[in-house]
Protein backbone atom coordinates (compact mmCIF):
# COMPACT_ATOMS: atom_id res chain seq x y z
CA UNK A 1 0.00 0.00 0.00
CA UNK A 2 1.42 3.27 -0.44
CA UNK A 3 2.30 6.20 1.75
CA UNK A 4 1.88 9.77 1.73
CA UNK A 5 5.41 12.19 1.58
CA UNK A 6 5.45 15.02 3.53
CA UNK A 7 5.17 18.48 1.86
CA UNK A 8 8.55 18.76 -0.34
CA UNK A 9 9.24 22.27 1.19
CA UNK A 10 8.69 20.75 4.75
CA UNK A 11 12.00 22.09 7.12
CA UNK A 12 14.09 19.97 8.79
CA UNK A 13 12.93 21.21 11.87
CA UNK A 14 9.39 20.53 11.24
CA UNK A 15 10.21 16.99 9.82
CA UNK A 16 12.30 16.71 13.03
CA UNK A 17 9.50 17.90 14.95
CA UNK A 18 7.13 15.31 13.34
CA UNK A 19 9.03 12.36 14.15
CA UNK A 20 9.44 13.51 17.60
CA UNK A 21 6.21 13.26 18.36
CA UNK A 22 5.15 9.46 16.90
CA UNK A 23 7.90 8.81 19.32
CA UNK A 24 6.42 10.84 22.32
CA UNK A 25 3.27 8.63 21.32
CA UNK A 26 4.88 5.06 21.06
CA UNK A 27 6.49 6.16 24.75
CA UNK A 28 3.90 7.92 26.50
CA UNK A 29 1.36 5.09 25.26
CA UNK A 30 3.65 2.10 25.69
CA UNK A 31 2.46 0.93 28.94
CA UNK A 32 -0.77 2.10 28.93
CA UNK A 33 -3.84 -0.16 29.09
CA UNK A 34 -6.81 1.09 27.75
CA UNK A 35 -6.72 3.77 25.06
CA UNK A 36 -9.46 5.93 24.17
CA UNK A 37 -9.28 8.29 21.35
CA UNK A 38 -12.04 10.66 21.90
CA UNK A 39 -13.57 13.08 20.17
CA UNK A 40 -15.92 16.02 20.54
CA UNK A 41 -19.73 15.85 21.26
CA UNK A 42 -21.97 15.75 17.97
CA UNK A 43 -18.56 14.52 15.80
CA UNK A 44 -19.02 16.12 11.83
CA UNK A 45 -16.91 14.74 9.02
CA UNK A 46 -13.03 16.40 10.39
CA UNK A 47 -13.55 15.01 13.55
CA UNK A 48 -14.58 11.27 12.27
CA UNK A 49 -11.93 11.78 10.15
CA UNK A 50 -9.29 12.29 12.38
CA UNK A 51 -10.22 10.15 15.20
CA UNK A 52 -10.54 7.18 12.89
CA UNK A 53 -7.00 8.22 11.61
CA UNK A 54 -5.97 8.69 15.07
CA UNK A 55 -7.08 5.93 16.08
CA UNK A 56 -5.01 3.52 13.24
CA UNK A 57 -2.17 5.36 13.75
CA UNK A 58 -1.67 4.63 17.26
CA UNK A 59 -2.05 0.91 16.31
CA UNK A 60 0.34 1.48 13.31
CA UNK A 61 2.44 2.74 16.47
CA UNK A 62 1.52 0.19 19.06
CA UNK A 63 0.35 -2.94 17.34
CA UNK A 64 -0.60 -4.85 20.08
CA UNK A 65 -2.67 -1.60 21.90
CA UNK A 66 -6.31 -1.51 22.99
CA UNK A 67 -7.77 1.53 21.78
CA UNK A 68 -11.38 2.98 21.39
CA UNK A 69 -13.35 5.21 19.21
CA UNK A 70 -15.61 7.24 21.43
CA UNK A 71 -17.97 10.35 21.46
CA UNK A 72 -20.71 12.14 23.51
CA UNK A 73 -23.84 13.85 22.06
CA UNK A 74 -25.24 12.30 18.89
CA UNK A 75 -24.13 12.35 15.21
CA UNK A 76 -27.47 13.61 13.04
CA UNK A 77 -26.68 15.27 9.59
CA UNK A 78 -27.15 12.57 7.06
CA UNK A 79 -23.64 12.75 5.27
CA UNK A 80 -21.94 12.74 9.16
CA UNK A 81 -24.04 9.47 9.86
CA UNK A 82 -23.71 7.66 7.04
CA UNK A 83 -19.98 8.51 7.11
CA UNK A 84 -19.78 6.91 10.56
CA UNK A 85 -21.71 3.78 9.55
CA UNK A 86 -19.22 3.62 6.69
CA UNK A 87 -15.85 3.74 8.44
CA UNK A 88 -16.62 3.75 11.96
CA UNK A 89 -19.45 1.81 12.56
CA UNK A 90 -17.24 0.85 15.96
CA UNK A 91 -17.41 3.70 17.09
CA UNK A 92 -18.44 3.85 20.89
CA UNK A 93 -21.32 6.61 21.84
CA UNK A 94 -20.81 7.65 25.53
CA UNK A 95 -23.95 9.06 26.90
CA UNK A 96 -23.23 11.60 29.42
CA UNK A 97 -24.63 10.42 32.34
CA UNK A 98 -21.98 7.42 31.96
CA UNK A 99 -18.95 9.49 31.35
CA UNK A 100 -17.43 9.49 34.48
CA UNK A 101 -17.78 5.50 34.79
CA UNK A 102 -17.33 4.81 31.27
CA UNK A 103 -14.15 6.93 31.47
CA UNK A 104 -12.72 5.87 34.33
CA UNK A 105 -12.06 2.24 32.71
CA UNK A 106 -9.39 4.43 30.43
CA UNK A 107 -6.12 5.13 31.60
CA UNK A 108 -4.99 7.42 28.37
CA UNK A 109 -7.32 9.79 26.44
CA UNK A 110 -6.15 11.50 23.41
CA UNK A 111 -8.61 14.38 21.96
CA UNK A 112 -8.88 14.84 18.40
CA UNK A 113 -10.63 18.18 16.93
CA UNK A 114 -11.11 19.48 20.29
CA UNK A 115 -8.79 20.35 23.61
CA UNK A 116 -9.06 20.14 27.10
CA UNK A 117 -10.38 23.16 28.32
CA UNK A 118 -13.19 23.31 25.25
CA UNK A 119 -16.13 22.74 26.20
CA UNK A 120 -17.62 20.12 23.83
CA UNK A 121 -16.29 16.69 24.85
CA UNK A 122 -16.81 14.44 27.92
CA UNK A 123 -14.20 15.52 29.90
CA UNK A 124 -15.13 18.84 30.55
CA UNK A 125 -17.77 18.16 33.30
CA UNK A 126 -16.15 14.77 34.71
CA UNK A 127 -13.05 14.54 37.38
CA UNK A 128 -10.76 13.00 34.88
CA UNK A 129 -6.86 12.92 35.76
CA UNK A 130 -5.55 15.17 33.71
CA UNK A 131 -2.36 13.83 33.18
CA UNK A 132 -3.69 11.12 31.59
CA UNK A 133 -4.89 13.44 28.52
CA UNK A 134 -1.72 12.63 26.16
CA UNK A 135 -2.57 14.24 23.44
CA UNK A 136 -5.16 17.07 21.96
CA UNK A 137 -5.07 17.40 18.50
CA UNK A 138 -7.04 20.44 17.50
CA UNK A 139 -7.32 23.07 14.90
CA UNK A 140 -9.60 25.45 16.56
CA UNK A 141 -8.69 28.63 18.66
CA UNK A 142 -6.56 28.20 21.87
CA UNK A 143 -8.59 28.67 25.15
CA UNK A 144 -7.37 31.22 27.70
CA UNK A 145 -6.67 28.16 30.04
CA UNK A 146 -3.54 26.72 31.70
CA UNK A 147 -5.06 23.74 31.07
CA UNK A 148 -3.31 21.66 28.54
CA UNK A 149 -2.91 17.67 27.64
CA UNK A 150 0.74 16.20 27.67
CA UNK A 151 1.18 16.47 23.87
CA UNK A 152 -0.98 19.32 23.22
CA UNK A 153 -0.66 20.17 19.06
CA UNK A 154 -3.08 22.90 18.66
CA UNK A 155 -2.86 25.21 15.18
CA UNK A 156 -5.73 27.23 14.55
CA UNK A 157 -3.83 28.78 11.36
CA UNK A 158 -4.86 25.15 9.62
CA UNK A 159 -8.01 24.33 8.56
CA UNK A 160 -8.88 21.32 9.22
CA UNK A 161 -7.74 18.68 12.25
CA UNK A 162 -7.91 15.90 9.02
CA UNK A 163 -5.05 18.01 7.65
CA UNK A 164 -3.06 17.71 10.93
CA UNK A 165 -3.71 13.82 11.14
CA UNK A 166 -2.23 13.60 7.42
CA UNK A 167 0.95 15.38 8.33
CA UNK A 168 1.33 12.32 11.49
CA UNK A 169 0.47 9.43 8.98
CA UNK A 170 3.00 10.52 6.49
CA UNK A 171 5.42 11.77 9.36
CA UNK A 172 5.14 8.09 10.70
CA UNK A 173 5.23 6.61 7.18
CA UNK A 174 2.60 4.68 7.93
CA UNK A 175 0.79 2.72 4.69
CA UNK A 176 -2.59 4.54 3.65
CA UNK A 177 -5.31 2.40 2.15
CA UNK A 178 -8.24 4.21 0.00
CA UNK A 179 -10.91 3.95 3.40
CA UNK A 180 -8.04 6.31 5.36
CA UNK A 181 -7.53 8.52 2.41
CA UNK A 182 -11.08 8.54 1.74
CA UNK A 183 -12.40 9.77 5.16
CA UNK A 184 -9.34 12.09 5.35
CA UNK A 185 -10.10 13.83 1.93
CA UNK A 186 -13.68 14.07 3.26
CA UNK A 187 -12.78 16.12 6.61
CA UNK A 188 -10.35 18.39 4.77
CA UNK A 189 -12.75 19.23 1.90
CA UNK A 190 -15.74 19.13 4.59
CA UNK A 191 -14.07 21.54 7.16
CA UNK A 192 -12.41 23.97 4.18
CA UNK A 193 -15.43 24.20 1.78
CA UNK A 194 -13.27 22.47 -0.82
CA UNK A 195 -10.45 24.87 0.11
CA UNK A 196 -12.24 27.68 -0.17
CA UNK A 197 -12.35 28.34 3.63
CA UNK A 198 -9.63 29.19 5.72
CA UNK A 199 -6.90 27.64 4.21
CA UNK A 200 -2.89 26.67 4.71
CA UNK A 201 -0.50 25.04 2.31
CA UNK A 202 -0.67 22.51 4.74
CA UNK A 203 -4.58 21.59 3.39
CA UNK A 204 -3.45 22.39 0.12
CA UNK A 205 -0.66 19.52 0.79
CA UNK A 206 -3.20 16.88 2.57
CA UNK A 207 -6.15 17.60 0.19
CA UNK A 208 -3.76 16.82 -2.91
CA UNK A 209 -2.11 14.16 -1.68
CA UNK A 210 -5.45 12.63 -0.11
CA UNK A 211 -7.09 13.23 -3.80
CA UNK A 212 -4.97 10.44 -5.40
CA UNK A 213 -6.07 7.35 -3.15
CA UNK A 214 -10.15 8.38 -2.56
CA UNK A 215 -12.67 5.38 -3.19
CA UNK A 216 -14.86 7.62 -5.59
CA UNK A 217 -17.64 5.36 -4.69
CA UNK A 218 -17.25 5.33 -1.01
CA UNK A 219 -16.72 9.10 -1.35
CA UNK A 220 -20.11 9.74 -3.26
CA UNK A 221 -21.84 7.31 -1.30
CA UNK A 222 -21.56 10.02 1.66
CA UNK A 223 -22.03 13.85 0.11
CA UNK A 224 -24.89 12.05 -2.16
CA UNK A 225 -26.48 10.09 0.64
CA UNK A 226 -30.62 10.03 0.13
CA UNK A 227 -31.70 12.65 3.00
CA UNK A 228 -35.33 11.69 5.49
CA UNK A 229 -38.31 13.14 4.91
CA UNK A 230 -37.75 14.70 7.93
CA UNK A 231 -34.77 16.83 6.61
CA UNK A 232 -37.03 18.41 4.27
CA UNK A 233 -39.61 19.55 7.46
CA UNK A 234 -36.75 20.92 8.83
CA UNK A 235 -35.36 23.30 6.11
CA UNK A 236 -39.02 24.50 5.45
CA UNK A 237 -39.58 25.40 9.25
CA UNK A 238 -35.96 27.40 9.12
CA UNK A 239 -37.46 29.18 5.57
CA UNK A 240 -40.73 29.84 7.42
CA UNK A 241 -38.83 31.22 10.37
CA UNK A 242 -36.02 33.48 8.44
CA UNK A 243 -35.86 37.00 8.73
CA UNK A 244 -33.64 39.62 6.97
CA UNK A 245 -31.90 42.56 8.84
CA UNK A 246 -30.24 45.11 6.65
CA UNK A 247 -27.15 46.00 7.91
CA UNK A 248 -27.50 50.11 8.67
CA UNK A 249 -24.84 51.43 6.07
CA UNK A 250 -23.75 48.96 3.71
CA UNK A 251 -21.63 51.56 2.03
CA UNK A 252 -19.85 52.30 4.70
CA UNK A 253 -19.82 48.54 5.84
CA UNK A 254 -18.37 48.18 2.53
CA UNK A 255 -15.45 50.76 2.60
CA UNK A 256 -14.41 49.48 6.83
CA UNK A 257 -14.65 46.02 5.13
CA UNK A 258 -12.05 46.73 2.35
CA UNK A 259 -10.18 48.93 4.92
CA UNK A 260 -10.41 45.54 7.16
CA UNK A 261 -9.00 43.67 4.08
CA UNK A 262 -6.40 45.67 3.81
CA UNK A 263 -4.95 46.01 6.74
CA UNK A 264 -5.51 42.75 8.98
CA UNK A 265 -2.28 42.04 9.67
CA UNK A 266 -1.96 45.09 11.81
CA UNK A 267 -5.35 45.74 13.19
CA UNK A 268 -6.76 42.04 13.40
CA UNK A 269 -9.64 42.50 11.65
CA UNK A 270 -13.10 43.49 12.26
CA UNK A 271 -16.90 42.22 11.81
CA UNK A 272 -18.04 43.43 8.72
CA UNK A 273 -21.59 43.76 8.43
CA UNK A 274 -22.83 44.37 4.50
CA UNK A 275 -26.11 43.74 2.73
CA UNK A 276 -27.78 41.44 5.05
CA UNK A 277 -27.89 39.76 8.18
CA UNK A 278 -29.63 36.11 7.70
CA UNK A 279 -31.75 35.08 11.43
CA UNK A 280 -33.26 31.55 11.64
CA UNK A 281 -34.93 30.58 14.66
CA UNK A 282 -36.12 26.92 15.31
CA UNK A 283 -37.59 25.87 18.06
CA UNK A 284 -37.87 22.07 18.11
CA UNK A 285 -35.40 20.39 16.50
CA UNK A 286 -34.44 16.59 15.78
CA UNK A 287 -30.68 16.82 16.02
CA UNK A 288 -28.26 19.64 16.95
CA UNK A 289 -26.42 20.09 14.05
CA UNK A 290 -29.27 20.90 11.62
CA UNK A 291 -28.54 24.45 13.05
CA UNK A 292 -25.36 24.47 11.38
CA UNK A 293 -26.64 22.76 8.17
CA UNK A 294 -29.54 25.83 8.20
CA UNK A 295 -26.18 28.56 8.84
CA UNK A 296 -24.30 26.71 6.28
CA UNK A 297 -27.55 26.88 3.30
CA UNK A 298 -28.49 30.58 4.16
CA UNK A 299 -24.84 31.66 3.80
CA UNK A 300 -25.24 31.08 0.37
CA UNK A 301 -27.97 33.38 -0.32
CA UNK A 302 -27.10 36.11 -2.38
CA UNK A 303 -26.63 39.61 -0.48
CA UNK A 304 -26.38 37.42 2.91
CA UNK A 305 -23.40 38.29 4.79
CA UNK A 306 -23.89 37.09 8.11
CA UNK A 307 -25.98 33.57 8.99
CA UNK A 308 -26.87 33.00 12.16
CA UNK A 309 -29.11 30.24 13.29
CA UNK A 310 -30.27 29.74 17.06
CA UNK A 311 -32.40 26.47 18.13
CA UNK A 312 -33.36 24.31 20.71
CA UNK A 313 -32.23 20.54 21.39
CA UNK A 314 -33.80 19.08 24.54
CA UNK A 315 -32.94 21.55 27.30
CA UNK A 316 -30.05 23.61 25.40
CA UNK A 317 -30.24 26.56 23.01
CA UNK A 318 -27.91 25.89 19.98
CA UNK A 319 -25.93 28.38 17.93
CA UNK A 320 -24.82 28.13 14.54
CA UNK A 321 -22.92 31.17 12.89
CA UNK A 322 -21.56 31.78 9.15
CA UNK A 323 -19.79 34.67 8.07
CA UNK A 324 -18.59 35.56 4.25
CA UNK A 325 -15.35 37.40 4.76
CA UNK A 326 -12.01 35.92 6.44
CA UNK A 327 -11.52 38.14 9.37
CA UNK A 328 -15.30 38.42 10.92
CA UNK A 329 -14.24 36.87 14.44
CA UNK A 330 -17.49 34.73 14.61
CA UNK A 331 -15.93 32.68 17.22
CA UNK A 332 -15.13 36.15 19.32
CA UNK A 333 -18.46 37.23 18.83
CA UNK A 334 -20.28 33.98 19.78
CA UNK A 335 -18.37 33.56 23.07
CA UNK A 336 -19.09 37.32 23.84
CA UNK A 337 -22.99 36.23 23.40
CA UNK A 338 -22.92 33.07 25.72
CA UNK A 339 -20.27 34.36 28.22
CA UNK A 340 -20.27 31.90 31.27
CA UNK A 341 -23.90 30.64 30.33
CA UNK A 342 -22.82 28.24 28.75
CA UNK A 343 -19.83 26.98 25.95
CA UNK A 344 -18.45 28.44 22.55
CA UNK A 345 -15.83 28.37 19.97
CA UNK A 346 -14.95 28.92 16.29
CA UNK A 347 -12.93 30.26 13.79
CA UNK A 348 -13.31 33.70 12.08
CA UNK A 349 -16.01 32.60 9.31
CA UNK A 350 -17.60 29.75 11.26
CA UNK A 351 -18.74 29.26 15.27
CA UNK A 352 -21.36 27.82 17.35
CA UNK A 353 -22.34 27.62 20.98
CA UNK A 354 -24.55 26.02 23.14
CA UNK A 355 -26.32 27.44 26.69
CA UNK A 356 -27.58 24.91 28.43
CA UNK A 357 -30.96 25.88 30.47
CA UNK A 358 -32.15 22.70 32.54
CA UNK A 359 -34.58 24.87 34.38
CA UNK A 360 -36.28 26.62 32.02
CA UNK A 361 -39.86 25.87 30.77
CA UNK A 362 -40.01 25.34 27.36
CA UNK A 363 -41.48 29.04 26.54
CA UNK A 364 -38.73 30.04 28.79
CA UNK A 365 -36.63 28.35 26.70
CA UNK A 366 -38.37 30.10 23.22
CA UNK A 367 -38.00 33.76 25.12
CA UNK A 368 -34.20 33.07 25.46
CA UNK A 369 -33.45 32.00 21.71
CA UNK A 370 -35.88 35.78 20.88
CA UNK A 371 -33.70 37.54 23.23
CA UNK A 372 -30.44 36.51 21.63
CA UNK A 373 -31.40 38.28 18.09
CA UNK A 374 -31.23 41.75 19.05
CA UNK A 375 -28.00 40.83 21.12
CA UNK A 376 -26.24 39.77 17.57
CA UNK A 377 -27.48 42.25 15.51
CA UNK A 378 -26.26 44.93 18.07
CA UNK A 379 -22.92 43.39 18.09
CA UNK A 380 -23.08 43.11 14.29
CA UNK A 381 -23.48 47.09 14.28
CA UNK A 382 -27.23 46.54 12.86
CA UNK A 383 -28.93 46.93 16.20
CA UNK A 384 -31.55 49.48 14.85
CA UNK A 385 -32.97 47.22 11.98
CA UNK A 386 -36.67 46.38 11.28
CA UNK A 387 -36.88 42.08 10.18
CA UNK A 388 -38.63 41.03 7.06
CA UNK A 389 -39.36 37.72 6.69
CA UNK A 390 -37.27 35.91 3.87
CA UNK A 391 -40.16 34.59 2.00
CA UNK A 392 -42.17 38.03 1.64
CA UNK A 393 -38.80 39.05 -0.20
CA UNK A 394 -39.37 36.66 -2.43
CA UNK A 395 -41.75 37.62 -5.39
CA UNK A 396 -44.15 35.36 -7.38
Amino acid sequence: MPQLSLPVDFSAQRKSAGERRMQQLRTLLGDRRNTLVLMHNDPDPDAIAAGYALQRLIRHLLPAASVTLGHGGMIGRAENRTMAQLLVPHALRIPTFEAATALAAYDAILLVDTQLSAGNHLLYEIDYPQEQVILAVDHHPPRRSQIRAVIHDVRPEVGATATLLAEYVASAEMEIDDRLATALFYGVKSDTRGLSRHTTDLDIWAYSALRNYVDTELLNQIEHVQLPRSYFRGISDALMSTMLYRCADSKRADRKAKEDDDQNETNGGGQPCTGYISVSLLFQMQRPDMASEVADLMLRMEDVSWAICLGIFEDRLVISVRADRANAQAGRIVRAIVGKNGTAGGHDTMAGGRIHAPNASPAQRIAELHALVPRFLQMLGAGEAAGMPLLDTIGP
